[in-house]
Formats: C-alpha cells, structure tokens, sequence
C-alpha cells in the first residue's frame, strides 16, 4: 500500500490501496500516527532518503529525532548506496550515518603511509626516473629510503575518476578500493612472493596507479555496465590474495593484478547466485586470511579453503575452480529465520541455538579461526591442514568475564596472528595467536590472554586494524589512534618522523641498527592520532626545529628527545597530542559546520604488513578555513588568540643566528640517538652563503648529500607566517615535579595531564 498525503493542512494521512480505492471504514478513518511505532520503523529502510524526508515531513510527530535519525534507515542506506561495510560497533548510531550519507557523495579520499615496498600505497615516489636526479650515490640511497618509507598519511595517486570509494583494504603487499559501483581496484601486487617466469625480474608486476581487477572472457567488466555477476558488494584482501562476494552472491577470487578472477565453486558444498539475500547456500560474507580463505555459507556454516590460483598458461576461457578440498568449522551453521524464535539448524547438536548461537562476525588468522555470534560469545577453532589433514578443531569458547560478571562480546576483529574483542559495555580486548593457542591446547585460558589498553577503552572504538607490528583503531568521532612499533622506521604508524625528530616528538623511541620505532607507554593511556592537517606537520617541524630560539632551547630538546629516559619525552609528546587533538577548537572553528564531522573524518582504517590506510572524508572548504586561521600576514605581530605575542626574542646578531641555524639544521637531520648527544653533526653551508671557491665548494656538497628544507615550519608560504612563528619549544613541569631548564615560561596543559599507566602498553 501507499501512504498519501491529504490535500488539505491536516497533520494526518488515510490510508488507500494502490488503485485508490478506500479500505475498510475502521481502516479508512486510520492515520499514519495511528500506526504503531514497529511498524513505521520497518517501512523506512525501504524508502529512499527523498521518500523517507517526505514523509517524515508531513507532520510534527514525525519529524522529531527519534525518526530522522533513525539508525536502521539511515545505515541501511549508506550501506546499499555506497556500499559501505557494516560497523556492528556503530549500527545503532543514527546522526553519524547520516552525516555519512551527505559526505560520502563528494568527500571520500584514499590516504595510506608506511612502507611503499612495491608500491603498495599508491605513491610515485620511488619512480625510477625520479631517483636518478636525487644526487650522488649515497644520496640516493638515503633519498629512496626516505621515499619508501611515508611516515605522514598521503593521498593515494590518481583515484579522483574512480567514483565513490566506500572500503579500503591493506594486503601484504597492496591495497585494494572498493567503489560505490561495486569494482575493485588495487595498486603493489597482490601476491609479492610468487614467481613470474615470463620477464625479468619473474615476479608480479607493480601497478603503481589504481588498477582494476579483472573477470574472465565473457564476464561484464564494470566499467562497461553494472551486472550483479560482477559487482562486488563485499570484498576482503588477505596476505597474498582478494575475494570478492558479487551481488549475485556469486564468490570470486584474484591472486594477481594483471590475471582474470576465478569463479570459486565448491564439490561439497552448493552455493546460491540468485541474488536473494536468505536460504540454504546464500553466502553471507568472505575472508581472505593470511594463508586461507574462508565463506559464511547459510545452512552450511563457515567453509574454509587454500587460496585459488591461476597461471598464465591457463586456457582464456577458464573461468572457474572447482574446489576440492575444503573444511567446515564445526557449529556454525546455524541461522535464525526472521520473525521465528528457533529454527531447524544443520549441526547435530540440538541445543546449539542456546550455547552457540548465529555466526555474526569471523576472521582468519594464520593458524587460529575466531568468530563472534548473536548471544554475545567468541569462539576459537585451530585449523589444522597439510598433506595428511585438512579440518578445522572443534570451536572452544573465550570466556570473558569481569569479576564474576559474564561480558557481551559484540563483535571480532583482527589478522595475521593479532586480535580484538568488542564488548557491548565500551571495552576492546586485545590478545595475539601465541597466547590463544595455551588456551586451544590445554583448554584453559592463560592469566595473560588480554590486554585491556587504556586508550581504547570507553572511546568510542569502532574498528581495529593490525599490521606486522603494529595496528590502529578508529573511534566514532572519526579519528585515528596508532598503537604498537614501526620497523626500520617504515613510517607504519602514521606519526612522522622515520627516525626524525618529528617522531620523536609524537612518542617514538628509535633503536637498534635498523631504527626500528616503539611507542613510549605513556602513548598507550590517550592513544596518539593520525594527522591528515598539512599545517599541523609544518608545527611540529618548527618545535623539532627549536622553536623561535633553537639555542635557548636546546637543553629542553635533549632532555626530551636524546635521554634514555623515556619520562619527558612521553610527557613532552603528550603535550604536544593535547595540542593537535583539539586543533580546530584551537583555532575557534570548532562546531562551525553543521555536521560536526571535522575536516578529516576517517570512515575506515586498515593496515597489514608494514604500511597502513585510511578512507576519509574530506570537507576541503572547512580544511581550508582551518588552515587560513594559522596564518598571518608577515607583518602581523598577534598570536592566534590575537593578542600581541609575549615570546618577540631580542635582536641577534650575525653570529647568533648562524648558530640558531645551525644547531636547527641539526636537529632537522635527525642524526642523534637515544642516549647520544644530539648535536655533534656539522651544519651545512646555508642557501645563500657563497660558494665560488674551494671551502665553499666543499660544503655545497654536504649540503647535497643530506637534504635541507627550505623552512622549518614557521611560513606556508612567502609573505606568510605561522601564527606559532614565536612560540617556544614547550616548556612543562613533569609529573615528578621536575622542571624543565630554559629563559621562558612554563606551558600550560590543555587538558588536564593524564594520570599514565605506563605498563598498559603492548
């Protein structure tokens, strides 16, 4: 039936049957208001958002906040227009989808950081081309390194044609988009390790720009036109492959960029590819782990596999792989009917509805199989497979519990050999592979078998990413805190730096021979965000810098950038985290726009390996007035609070200044280590000295090898300057009472200094 309007001003409708015709007079003299609520609510997430604004205007009663902002309607429609993931953490949060809604149309960008190895983020940095113009030998090597490894999120190359990017998606060695069409599109290679016996150098071959991925002869490319055989409305990437389950429900697998997908059939199992979203064989969600792949298949349960291959002798027209072997996690197949309170399930066990439940989220480790269901419990199975065996163990339940308090586990995340629990009261329970295996073997759980981060705690977290090494977490409010190390100084963390002063300053400790970065615990009690700000970068590269008087505050940098103790380096970075967190508010642009999003609002993170990504939504008109709010014309003499600026050093002279710039030059290079004097590197030949003669010459060439940058964060730009271009390094009083040395005076908290647990890190 359709609900219509009357003619006249009334705030009520009749209802009439499709050709017109009245119904019933008890039926006839019904309103809309008269409906119950239950009703209403399942009507809307069929209505699209005109309809549904429509109608929620016909009257007062429903145009209040319970029914704008209606959860199901509202990530219903996000999730089927753009194609965006269910966040089971955030379903029920109606004004953030709707924010979504309006942003997705025109805002989404790709940003990714970390190791480019094989150029997996999209980057042209490491461009053959581009290397040869870098400088000697030796600075090429530095220059390339430094060009593999992205420590600041950048956005990816070449996507403002692609449409609509709804998921992102970190493999070993690539990244994978999703589009609001329902195509994918990678950059790197899909599978770094496998050989390529047709040319030099026999591996798979980079795509360095969004490339899509392909389906066999016959099969309707996307860019051509849509066709629910081919667009994906789900998709995940392991280490070394990509599965994509179609709207047809039909499940495709891609081990390589530049080879057409394979069809995945099973000999045991039948699946659905109907396009119908319920019944025996419909498959609701595929995982690609790091060695396996994996399905949720209705009336079935979760089916396991090896990752499909397909060679370049293959035949053109092979287009599908009937898979032979394949395992069945045991428990998992039952599926509650809507509208029913039990169902037939396909396990044996009778009583598996009340101590199982349905299936509602899985992810694949190396060996370890998790999965989450409907009553708030987690479930782990071993996978055993080789030439002898190919099973997955009976599923064995983690408790968790608080004192004596059973906890509703909402979701599961994770992959490669790490993992988190979501519970239902605002907690994330982080654990590993290696501590769930003590459970799996001896069927009791370790003391040690989470870690409870202070930090993702009662924060809003809505998913969690992990790496290698290390992982990330989105919050609801859009955005993004780092967590765990960074080899070699890739970059993983998102922080800045590789091994620079810029890292230190967010938290990171750089040892060893290879630089490899470790957050400092105090990171671990708020969390260190991911900046997106190009002006934030250029402020803490003037701090590294020194600040407006580099030499005043050169004890202070080495108190907390070059000591082995870690207490004022934490500290200093936790000031510095308070700063940034509140950057627009700082700025008096917080609550400017109606949508309360921000500039940068990451709708997703990801990470493997050893880089990270992230999908954003960006609002460019707001991003812009933040960054016009940090400049001033260089005459100007007021600080961003427009009052006149207290910190104006005394006149120097020639000598004093060259030895401001050269201990600044020092401190940008990044040549000092923990426990090392930070300033024993001699300062190159600035821009403007002269260099006609042999002296001159000689440290021209220094100046080549190591890079120096144009400015220190002070100016964006000629004739501009940052309204911080007088600020003092900071300045603070540590939590021991100490205070640190320096002519300025002491900084005050923006918030209040947190209380550090300094053994919650992992």
């Amino acid at each position: 039936m359709h609900f219509h309007r009357p003619g006249n001003a009334s705030t009520t409708g009749h209802l009439q049957n499709h050709s017109g015709a009245r119904l019933p007079d008890d039926l006839a003299t019904m309103s809309i208001l008269d409906l119950p609520v239950d009703i209403l609510l399942l009507i809307f997430p069929h209505l699209d958002a005109t309809s549904f604004l429509h109608l929620s205007s016909t009257c007062k009663a429903l145009h209040n906040a319970d029914f704008l902002n209606d959860a199901a309607f509202w990530s219903t429609l996000v999730r089927t227009t753009f194609r965006v993931p269910n966040q089971p953490t955030a379903q029920h949060d109606g004004k953030r989808w709707q924010k979504l809604y309006k942003r997705l149309l025109t805002q989404s960008r790709i940003y990714t950081w970390g190791d480019n190895d094989k150029a997996c983020l999209g980057h042209s940095y490491d461009a053959p081309a581009a290397m040869a113009r870098l400088g000697p030998p030796r600075a090429r090597r530095v220059n390339a390194l430094r060009r593999r490894h992205i420590s600041w999120p950048a956005e990816m190359n070449s996507t403002e044609n692609l449409g609509v990017i709804s998921d992102v998606q970190c493999g070993g060695w690539s990244t994978t988009m999703l589009t609001a069409k329902g195509t994918l599109y990678t950059v790197g290679v899909l599978d770094g390790l496998q050989f390529d016996q047709r040319r030099a150098p026999f591996m798979q071959t980079p795509a360095r720009q969004p490339t899509a991925l392909k389906y066999p002869p016959g099969f309707v490319q996307l860019h051509e036109r849509n066709d629910s055989s081919t667009a994906i409305q789900q998709f995940s990437t392991g280490r070394a492959h990509v599965l994509g389950l179609a709207d047809s429900g039909r499940i495709w697998s891609w081990q390589n960029i530049e080879l057409a997908a394979l069809h995945v059939m099973f000999l045991n199992h039948d699946t659905k590819e109907d396009g119908t979203a319920a019944g025996r064989g419909t498959v609701h969600k595929v995982v690609a782990g790091w060695n396996k792949s994996a399905a949720l298949i209705e009336g079935i349960g979760i089916v396991l596999w090896d990752p499909l291959q397909r060679g370049h002798d293959d035949t053109a027209i092979e287009d599908a792989v009937l898979v032979l072997e394949s395992a069945v996690v045991p428990n998992t197949g039952y599926r509650r009917s809507k509208g029913k309170k039990s169902t037939h399930t396909a396990d044996t066990n009778p009583d598996i509805a009340e101590t199982v439940d349905q299936v509602g989220n899985f992810i694949l480790l190396e060996h370890v199989l998790l999965f989450s269901t409907d009553i708030g419990k987690v479930f782990a199975a071993q996978i055993f497979w080789d030439d002898h065996e190919q099973r997955v163990g009976e599923p064995v339940e983690i408790t968790i519990s608080d004192s004596e308090t059973e906890i509703f586990a909402t979701d599961v995340q994770g992959s490669f050999r790490s993992f988190a629990i979501f519970t239902r009261d605002g907690n994330v329970l982080t654990s590993n592979q290696d501590r769930l295996m003590d459970l799996l073997r001896d069927n009791q759980a370790p003391d040690n078998l989470f870690t409870r981060i202070p930090a993702l705690q009662h924060r809003g977290v809505i998913s969690v990413a992990f790496g290698d090494y290390h992982f990330h977490a989105l919050h609801s409010s859009g955005h993004i805190t780092s967590y765990g190390n960074e080899p070699q100084a890739c970059g993983a963390l998102g922080l800045g730096g590789h091994g620079d002063p810029e890292g230190r300053l967010r938290g990171i400790r750089y040892q060893g021979m290879g630089g490899d970065g470790r957050l400092v615990p105090h990171a671990y009690t708020e969390g260190r965000r991911v900046w997106f700000e190009e002006e934030k970068r250029d402020w803490i590269k003037f701090l590294t810098a020194g600040g407006v008087d580099a030499e005043e505050a050169s004890q202070r940098m080495r108190m907390a950038l070059g000591t082995p103790d870690v207490r004022c380096q934490g500290e200093v970075s936790e000031w510095i985290e308070q700063q940034g967190r509140d950057w627009e508010s700082k700025f008096g642009l917080k609550g400017e726009e109606d949508d309360e999003l921000g500039a940068y609002f990451a709708l997703s993170v990801t990470a493997a390996g050893w880089h990270s990504g992230a999908l954003v939504l960006v609002n460019e008109e707001l991003a812009a007035k933040v960054q016009a709010a940090c400049e001033v014309r260089e005459s100007s003499s007021t600080t961003a609070e427009g009052e006149e600026d207290a910190q104006d050093p005394p006149a120097e002279d020639a000598n004093s200044s060259l030895l401001s710039y050269a201990v600044s030059t020092a401190l940008d290079y990044g040549r000092w280590f923990l426990g090392l004097a930070p300033y024993n590197v001699p300062a190159p030949t600035p821009h403007n000295a002269p260099h006609n003669n042999t002296a001159g010459a000689a440290s021209n060439r220094v100046g080549e090898q190591i890079h120096v940058p144009r400015n220190y964060g002070d100016s964006p730009r000629e004739g501009y300057k940052y309204v911080w271009a007088k600020h003092s390094f900071p300045r603070l009083v540590l939590s021991n009472g100490e205070e640190m040395p320096g002519e300025v005076g002491f900084d005050e908290w923006r918030f209040a200094r947190p209380e550090f647990d300094l053994d919650a890190g992992v």
